[in-house]
């Protein structure tokens, strides 16, 4: 294969690191999540100048075709990436879930509160107003 294509995978891989790191440090990719992505580029980085790991590898789980071996762990990178995703938005919902209902809860007891401040004015008043006839009776 040319040369000038494994330089070019490798600036890909440098450019792809490089952007996964400004993303994190802006705070648009979280830690957590950004791991598989950096060892993606990683990996990009280390395979470019180093084609015979691959075609190495393709011998030892005797793959005929070494890109294909490249296929194939794209492919189990891919579904290691949907599972993670996967994970983090269950557990998204289950915490969504959470505030939803402590997120009511704290309404009603604000509603409640609400109507036993309503309520007061009204009993004081009447009491004033029971002790105001009791008042006028006894004169």
């Amino acid at each position: 294969m040319n040369p000038d294509i494994y330089f070019v995978s490798f600036m890909i891989g440098i450019g792809f690191t490089a952007t996964v790191l400004h993303l994190i440090r802006v705070r648009k990719l979280r830690e957590q999540y950004a791991l598989l992505w950096l060892a993606l580029g990683m990996l990009m980085i280390v395979l470019s100048p180093f084609p015979g790991i691959i075609d190495r590898l393709a011998a030892i789980f005797n793959v005929d075709y070494a890109p294909s071996l490249l296929y194939l762990l794209a492919f189990i990178g891919v579904l290691f990436l949907l599972m993670h995703m996967s994970i983090a938005l269950s557990s998204l919902t289950g915490r969504v879930i959470k505030l939803t209902q402590t997120l009511a809860m704290q309404e009603q007891r604000i509603r409640e509160l609400e109507q036993q401040k309503l309520k007061i004015p009204r009993i004081f008043a009447q009491e004033a107003a029971e002790r105001a006839e009791m008042d006028d009776r006894a004169w």
